[in-house]
């Protein structure tokens, strides 16, 4: 049986009304701040369950992963990137402060973009592994509301999973997208808010 958290520190056990739902809540979309609310309410003793897109690197309609944007698609890549980048300059400057550099400076993209592709395959491990220590149900497939207490979840081979929630929370972010602007075509990923 669930538990709540009273203001004032003491546990409560729940009603029967409120145990006839098969979460207390229910998070849709695993990014940054689902993965937060999912894991603090069940920390407090609340059911959870969360859904996100099943996990890969690059994102589309029906693929995605827990971390969402930032770690998988946007900040976190983007770092690694950018930090690799700015190797071959700094080695080159070095050369003027002393440092003998004796080969020839070599750059290997492939070898850069396994190592972003590694980095978020852990994160996106450790991501799920916060959850299942907080005791959180993570559900891989696209989340929809279908009523003031009901979720359905559509896995990748279409399967539908329906669930009764008190509570339902969206946390769905962003999508990347490329922006209708003059030389567009010369960027990686352009990002905006998902009208979703």
């Amino acid at each position: 049986m669930a538990r709540k958290m009273l203001a004032d520190g003491e546990l409560s056990q729940t009603s029967e009304e409120e145990s006839q739902y098969d979460f207390d809540l229910f998070v849709i979309g695993a990014g940054s701040g689902g993965v937060r609310a999912a894991r603090f309410s069940a920390n407090y003793g609340a059911k959870v369950g969360i859904c996100e897109l099943p996990f890969h690197p690059i994102s589309s309609e029906v693929i995605g992963g827990v971390g969402g944007t930032c770690v998988i698609r946007g900040c976190v890549p983007k770092k690694i990137l950018v930090y690799g980048a700015t190797f071959g300059g700094e080695i080159e400057d070095a050369r003027n402060y002393g440092w003998e550099v004796n080969e020839q400076l070599d750059f290997n993209w492939k070898k850069l973009l396994q190592k972003k592709t590694n980095e978020i395959n852990r994160l996106n491990e450790i991501y799920k592994r916060l959850l299942s220590n907080a005791g959180v149900k993570l559900l891989e497939g696209e989340g929809k509301i279908v009523g003031p207490n009901g979720v359905e979840v559509t896995q990748l081979d279409g399967t539908k999973l329906s669930y009764s929630v008190k509570h339902i929370l969206i946390a769905t972010g962003s999508r990347a997208h490329r922006l209708p602007i003059p030389g567009q075509v010369y960027s990686l990923l352009s990002f905006r808010m998902s009208k979703n």
